[in-house]
């Protein structure tokens, strides 16, 4: 079994295990009264708050690594050789947990993400009721899954339409996929660039 079937399946597992014990589940088709209400719509606005939460705490870390790196280029030539190889070191060093935490922070924004959108599923048929399924390809990564009509707030963003063979190519990667390669061109020169200091004191 290839890993992103397998992370696909352990993810699929989790989610069914999750809303299989939850609250979403006993009150699935039921009609919600308004304290019911109040509270759903209470807790996906606290999930969303908390995965735009976590969107800032990585934005902001990965800003600040970053800018450490470009610090840490700028000068490391100008100094001993032992010295710079230390400081790439380090930075390299840096970076893999840097990455480690990225995608730790992805894993909370989607499960924040997951918790908001059965929140919004169980107001969305209770407030407006259940649209029927027609057709199943109709859905978008905009949609949520079995609520058989758009949301109407936005949780995923579909990816740009492109114009152009080299757009439809750039823009088929999710930004979480191109985040991860941009952090590991800048691995590849950290790595590169403490080889390099490595061999100088060698």
């Amino acid at each position: 079994m290839d890993l992103k079937k397998q992370y696909k399946n352990k993810k699929q597992a989790l989610d069914d295990y999750t809303f299989h014990h939850s609250l979403w589940k006993r009150f699935e088709g039921r009609e919600l009264d308004e304290n019911q209400c109040n509270f759903l719509s209470l807790c996906m606005t606290e999930n969303l708050e908390h995965a735009r939460h976590v969107e800032n705490e990585r934005l902001t870390f990965n800003s600040i690594f970053l800018a450490l790196v470009a610090g840490a280029m700028a000068f490391a030539d100008n100094l001993h050789p032992t010295i710079a190889f230390g400081i790439y070191l380090f930075m390299t060093i840096a970076g893999f947990l840097s990455m480690v935490l990225t995608t730790r922070w992805n894993n909370a924004f989607d499960r924040h993400l997951f918790y908001a959108q059965k929140c919004y599923k169980l107001l969305h048929i209770n407030l407006f009721g259940k649209v029927e399924a027609e057709d199943e390809d109709w859905e978008t990564p905009e949609s949520i899954e079995f609520l058989n009509e758009m949301p109407m707030y936005c949780f995923r963003i579909n990816r740009p339409i492109a114009y152009t063979r080299l757009g439809e190519l750039m823009y088929k990667p999710r930004t979480r996929q191109l985040y991860m390669l941009f952090y590991w061109i800048i691995q590849v020169l950290l790595i590169a660039c403490t080889i390099m200091e490595l061999l100088k004191l060698l």
